[in-house]
């Protein structure tokens, strides 16, 4: 690692550290044996922060066994039923009831065992190769493998995915949020935690800053971290006494508009059947309005049928439609022209005004404006 950039956003780290620890253990599971005493005179860890999107982090180089999930082999029961509790809620607030949930980071799997009691199809991904070994002998549904380093995992897409206290012990945590979110379906939850930094700070127990831990976040840097990289965040609060972030974060979902623009179709259809109508009477129409929203209408309705656009714009005067190439003429032109009917299509109060000059015009024609969507007759 040790690149002077923030491994999540790759801005810039401040130049000085917010702290450096002397003779910190190189490592959290180091525990050394008696031939190391010599050598083992502890490490310095220092601690920095992005200028940019002011995550806090060492910028060094990850603990060799990062990738792996380090914990507890059993739950109390105490931790298993708050977790089912959590698991529960979740579940329940999501609906993900029967449907295929990833842990991202199951050690041995015992957190698979409460996502199936509380409804949940779970799997998950762990690059121990001795916790995954251990979690396929009590029948736990675990792949063995770092999700960095997979492209599908076996199983994707998953409807959700659960994430405990693991992105701090990664170099590269915005990769593996995208990675999540490539496995995953659009609107996907996950339920997310990882350590407080705020705690830390308050509580001033600096001695947590730890090798193994490589980001640590505030409620606003993992919005952040996850806002950037794909997903929504429903809700991010403390718990555990405000030692732990919990996030609820739903994958973003592309926009779709098909809908809706069936009100434009039906609106260019009904301007084309004015156009033709009044052509084929024999009847002379323009349009009042030369901004951008009514030259783009125009084209797409293809109103060949107009003579002309007429607006009070002296710039515009004199120029020529997009697509179409009717003339844009100046109000004058109404009074000479012979236009059985304007088509006042112009935004917020702009059309009153234009109908109190049309008015003073003192000529024979029809009005018909454009509001919302539709053309009203006056």
């Amino acid at each position: 690692m040790k690149t002077g950039c923030c491994h999540l956003c790759s801005g810039r780290l401040y130049v000085d550290p917010i702290v450096e620890l002397q003779r910190m253990p190189k490592a959290a599971q180091y525990y050394p044996e008696v031939e190391e005493f010599a050598t083992d005179h502890g490490i310095t860890l220092t601690v920095y922060q992005c200028q940019d999107c002011g995550l806090v982090q060492l910028n060094s180089t990850p603990v060799e066994y990062y990738k792996e999930v380090i914990t507890a082999a059993t739950f109390s029961e105490k931790a298993r039923l708050s977790r089912l509790e959590q698991m529960q809620e979740f579940v329940a607030d999501h609906d993900l009831t029967g449907k295929k949930v990833l842990e991202v980071g199951c050690g041995g799997g015992g957190m698979l065992d409460v996502m199936a009691e509380a409804g949940m199809e779970p799997t998950g991904i762990e690059a121990g190769i001795t916790s995954v070994e251990t979690g396929l002998e009590l029948g736990r549904n675990i792949i063995c493998g770092y999700i960095g380093e997979v492209e599908k995992v076996d199983g994707a897409p998953f409807a959700g995915f659960v994430s405990l206290n693991y992105l701090e012990h990664l170099p590269n945590p915005g990769k593996i949020i995208k990675k999540i979110h490539k496995n995953t379906v659009d609107g996907a939850v996950g339920f997310v935690t990882v350590p407080n930094l705020e705690y830390l700070l308050k509580s001033k127990c600096f001695y947590e800053f730890v090798p193994d831990h490589l980001s640590y976040f505030t409620q606003k840097t993992i919005t952040h971290a996850f806002q950037s990289n794909g997903f929504d965040v429903l809700e991010c609060r403390t718990i555990n006494n405000d030692n732990d972030i919990l996030c609820i974060v739903r994958k973003k979902s592309r926009l779709d508009i098909a809908g809706q623009y069936v009100e434009v179709e039906e609106l260019i259809a009904n301007l084309k059947e004015i156009g033709v109508k009044y052509k084929s009477q024999g009847k002379r129409l323009a349009v009042w309005g030369a901004g951008h929203r009514t030259l783009a209408l125009l084209a797409l309705a293809k109103l060949d049928e107009i003579e002309f656009v007429v607006d009070s714009a002296k710039f515009k005067q004199g120029r020529y439609t997009p697509v179409l190439h009717k003339k844009i003429v100046s109000p004058e032109e109404l009074k000479k022209s012979g236009i059985d009917l304007i088509m006042v299509m112009l935004p917020g109060l702009y059309p009153g005004e234009v109908l109190k000059i049309v008015e003073a015009m003192d000529i024979d024609i029809e009005v018909a404006t454009l509001q919302g969507n539709s053309v009203k007759f006056l």
